[in-house]
């Protein structure tokens, strides 16, 4: 039965390493954008109905970049990230990026070392691979 399961894993989630790279370089994109204060682009990897999840809460775009992004430019900029593991699955025109980094550094005078979760849902557009949805969390790293 496992064997089915597998199969079947492969024909929904298989992609040709083209759109698996193309999605990684998407989210490196948004990483790097977002640890240099980049809004322009930052938003522009946002579909404008993107949902953020975080703290239990869910925000619009709107929301998320007139405050709360701010505050995790501010914050990502004094850490240093080191990608634990991550997974990519392509499906058609909707990919998942899971990701687990650390997060160590010394924000506001006190110091960090974190497990931060991390998972990505994109859509392919026609100008490419774009973020539809974030659910972060973090908790400390052990």
């Amino acid at each position: 039965m496992l064997g089915v399961f597998a199969f079947l894993t492969g024909l929904f989630f298989s992609a040709a390493p083209s759109d698996t790279a193309a999605v990684q370089q998407t989210v490196a994109r948004f990483h790097e954008a977002l640890a240099q204060g980049d809004s322009a682009t930052v938003a522009r990897l946002l579909l404008d109905d993107v949902v953020i999840l975080e703290g239990g809460r869910h925000e619009s775009k709107a929301e998320y970049l007139g405050h709360h992004y701010g505050r995790d430019v501010a914050f990502l900029q004094a850490m240093q990230r080191r990608i634990v593991w991550q997974q990519v699955r392509v499906a058609g025109e909707l990919a998942y990026v899971s990701t687990v980094s650390r997060l160590r550094g010394t924000f506001r005078e006190r110091s960090y070392d974190l497990s931060s979760a991390e998972l990505l849902v994109l859509h392919h557009t026609p100008d490419g691979w774009r973020i539809g949805a974030i659910h972060w969390s973090s908790a400390p790293y052990r």
